[in-house]
């Protein structure tokens, strides 16, 4: 893996705001770092544990997957996803809900998720795992409290969302069937203007997108046709202004770190 400071640099500064990576190579054992232990704002990537700790409930026998909870009107919230534009009243499988919260990253599904499951034993679950620095905060679209600024809806570091995307594909301390189920939900998502963008049409991504106004993050896996997988977490934070179009300073950061990991791989 020949990606390179000098590489990254040239990427932050083109973006106009500053960048946290962690890169591993699976099969080689390589590692690259940048940035790694500095506390992020996780915007959306937070969905990925919270999924997680939903997916282990189920496997512990605490949680039925197939248990239905309904959608109010109260409960529709703005930002990504489906279920704002459905008629209340309808019920939705937990399993359906964890598969919007990844492949939609739907806040109204992430937040009855979380009404269900609760910030505390969420946060225990993520503290379980060994994640230090990484805390869900709230529910989506809620205010923030002074001791939640300035990661609003939770916080992380690129090395603790690596670990955790590690801990998945290693299936050791998170056992086969619950990582599985959340790996095929990161293999679906439909958002790909991150590390997917720029990604031979052979090579395959599965991730978790966080957006907010100063930043843009993507979390995930990417696997070359000979099998060959490199786990990414990247934040490019601190972004000077608001730009909600596919072509986000942050996003073409994203796209260019996977394009580097691409042709190191060569």
């Amino acid at each position: 893996m020949t990606i390179t400071d000098q590489t990254i640099s040239a990427i932050e500064q083109a973006s106009g705001g500053r960048l946290g990576v962690m890169v591993h190579e699976l099969g080689s054992g390589e590692t690259f770092a940048h940035c790694p232990d500095e506390r992020v704002p996780t915007a959306s990537v937070i969905k990925l544990p919270l999924v997680l700790h939903a997916a282990l409930l189920a496997h512990e026998g605490q949680l039925n997957f197939d248990e239905k909870l309904t959608l109010h009107d109260e409960d529709k919230v703005g930002g990504y996803g489906i279920l704002r534009d459905l008629t209340a009243g309808q019920t939705f499988s937990i399993r359906d809900l964890c598969q919007l919260t990844i492949v939609l990253s739907d806040n109204t599904a992430t937040n009855l998720l979380i009404e269900r499951l609760g910030v505390a034993a969420i946060n225990a679950r993520i503290a379980a795992l060994g994640l230090t620095h990484t805390r869900l905060h709230r529910k989506a679209f809620t205010p923030n409290t002074p001791d939640m600024l300035p990661f609003g809806l939770g916080v992380t570091t690129p090395r603790d969302i690596a670990n955790l995307l590690l801990m998945l594909l290693r299936q050791e301390v998170i056992l086969a069937q619950p990582a599985q189920m959340v790996l095929a939900m990161l293999a679906a998502q439909r958002d790909r203007v991150g590390f997917a963008r720029y990604l031979p049409v052979d090579w395959a991504y599965a991730g978790k997108t966080g957006a907010d106004d100063h930043l843009r993050n993507d979390v995930g896996i990417i696997t070359a046709p000979d099998g060959r997988r490199w786990v990414i977490a990247a934040f490019c934070h601190d972004l000077p202004q608001p730009n909600y179009t596919v072509d986000n300073p942050g996003w073409l950061a994203l796209a260019r770190l996977a394009q580097g990991v691409v042709q190191s791989a060569k």
